[in-house]
């Protein structure tokens, strides 16, 4: 009987202190910034020039600073290219920057991430017909406050990266009467 009780009391007294460690164990801390490098497409208006509709391709990088586990600070700029749009030979590049509040659904496990957006800024154009083609060669500029309305999808890679799979925003642009624009990026994301 006595033996007995000397196991029966280390029993407890080891699962008293394998209770204690897993009761003072901190849940992993979630990144603070994410950085997102990727591609971009678009489908943008250009009636405002006479060039109706083009597709549009280039980068996009993205920084997004979390004021707490779901609301983020975002930066996006987006650079879009098309040559010889429409066979014009007008050849189109499109910067825009824009800023807003971004809301993500992660808790520290989770593997997919899902967010929306609503971004304001500028958007940036340029049309450039080349020496080389007849007519009036040279560059004519338009710059313009923009909207963007959007979300997408993280999908985790690693620790420290995910792939961001899909991102669909509508972008409506304030040159002359307005161009709409829908945008489809993706990329890696990097978080730190």
């Amino acid at each position: 009987m006595r033996k007995f009780l000397v196991v029966l009391a280390t029993v407890l007294v080891f699962s008293t202190v394998v209770f204690a460690q897993e009761a003072t164990t901190v849940p992993p801390e979630m990144p603070k910034s994410e950085l997102m490098i990727g591609y971009s497409f678009a489908h943008a208006g250009l009636q405002n020039d006479g060039l109706g509709s083009s597709a549009m391709s280039g980068g996009a990088a993205e920084y997004r600073r979390f004021i707490n586990d779901n609301w983020a600070i975002t930066a996006d700029v987006t650079r879009l290219t098309h040559d010889n749009v429409q066979q014009s030979g007008v050849n189109a590049v499109r910067w825009s920057y824009l800023f807003g509040p971004t809301y993500a659904i992660r808790t520290p496990d989770s593997s997919v991430v899902p967010f929306a957006h609503v971004l304001f800024g500028y958007d940036h154009e340029r049309f450039s017909i080349p020496y080389l083609n007849a007519g009036n060669p040279g560059d004519t500029y338009s710059t313009g406050l923009a909207f963007d309305l959007g979300g997408g999808l993280d999908i985790k890679v690693g620790d420290h990266i995910a792939a961001r799979v899909a991102q669909v925003d509508y972008m409506r642009a304030a040159h002359g009467t307005g161009e709409n624009a829908f945008r489809y990026t993706a990329g890696l994301v990097f978080k730190f």
